[in-house]
Formats: C-alpha cells, sequence, structure tokens
C-alpha cells in the first residue's frame, strides 16, 4: 500500500495549486481546479454554486500534465465526467465517470475505458473506495477535523498505478461533488 496526502482548499472555487506528496514527503505532484475563463469562473459561482463547471488537472513534480478531467454539464439528468490520462503530451487513457445512484450524499460512480472498469462507494465522512471487481484498490478522503487535509491510499495491484489519477477523481467527484 502507498500513502499519499495534500492540503485541499477551503472552498471548492479555488483555483489554489495543491501540493501532493508521497509517505516520505516528497512531493509527486500537484492539482489543481481551473476555469476556461474569468467569465466561466462567475457564472459558476452565481449559477452553478461552484460545482456547475468542473474542470481540475494534475501536474507531475516536472509541471508536465498527468491527468485532465472534467464535466460535461448537463442541465436535468446526472452529470458525465470525463478524466484523460497523458503520457507526454498526448492523452494515452480516457475515462468515462458515470454516478450510478440517486443520492447526493453518498454517491456512488462508474469510471470506465475498454481495458477497466473502477467503481466507487462510500459512506458518511468516511473514505471514497475505489474497486476493481470486488477488490478495493484504492481510497481517498478529505478530512474536516484537519481543514481538509486529504489522505489517499493506493494498492500496488491497480491497474492505474498513478496516484494523481485517484486526486483527480476524489477531488473533483467528492470535493467539488455536484
Amino acid at each position: 500500500m502507498h500513502y499519499y496526502s495534500y492540503q485541499a482548499p477551503v472552498v471548492k472555487s479555488s483555483t489554489k495549486s495543491c501540493e501532493i506528496f508521497d509517505e516520505k514527503g516528497e512531493q509527486i505532484g500537484s492539482i489543481q481546479r481551473y476555469f476556461s475563463s474569468p467569465l466561466h469562473r462567475v457564472i459558476d459561482s452565481l449559477v452553478g454554486k461552484n460545482n456547475l463547471m468542473v474542470r481540475v488537472k494534475a501536474f507531475d513534480s516536472h509541471e508536465k500534465i498527468k491527468v485532465d478531467g472534467y464535466v460535461k454539464i448537463a442541465w436535468i439528468k446526472k452529470p458525465d465526467y470525463y478524466i484523460h490520462v497523458f503520457d507526454g503530451d498526448r492523452p494515452t487513457l480516457s475515462f468515462h465517470a458515470k454516478q450510478t445512484n440517486h443520492t447526493t450524499v453518498n454517491a456512488e460512480f462508474s469510471i470506465e475505458n475498454e481495458q477497466c472498469k473502477i467503481t466507487t462507494q462510500t459512506d458518511m465522512f468516511d473514505w471514497v473506495r475505489f474497486y476493481e471487481g470486488n477488490q478495493e484498490i484504492a481510497k481517498w478522503h478529505a478530512r474536516i477535523s484537519e481543514k481538509f487535509k486529504t489522505h489517499m491510499e493506493m494498492n500496488e495491484n491497480a491497474s492505474i498505478q498513478d496516484p494523481l489519477f485517484y486526486a483527480v477523481l476524489g477531488h473533483m467527484l467528492y470535493f467539488i461533488g455536484y
């Protein structure tokens, strides 16, 4: 099991870069919410309650993009999320995430592409758990008592061995939410 942590911003509309550290205290990358333009930020704040236009990027320790996630806006139905994992300048893996239950508090998601399917489950104020089949492969948790210090754990047998991928998923689906 590998352990990681980062300090999430106090407000979900923040575009502050959050550095991610491994268990040795070494920075492995960063995660950041971003908007396409200042107008999008204003619309998101006024109309969308800060979760309408969700875009999150993760960078490695050399500031190269590793993961880009965004939401496709849906006014009536639940939104669709798209996550692209990069190797160099080109996306090598693309995932589609969709909520599978009808509750906001303990939302469950299916994150999939042609090669693998990851599901999430959570209980209120507990870890978000990522599964491949019936096996837990990673977990993510933002602790309110620690001013949103976020903890992640990743198993060695996960198909996606990039902690930035799970950081983007947790941050986008559960911290910002919809």
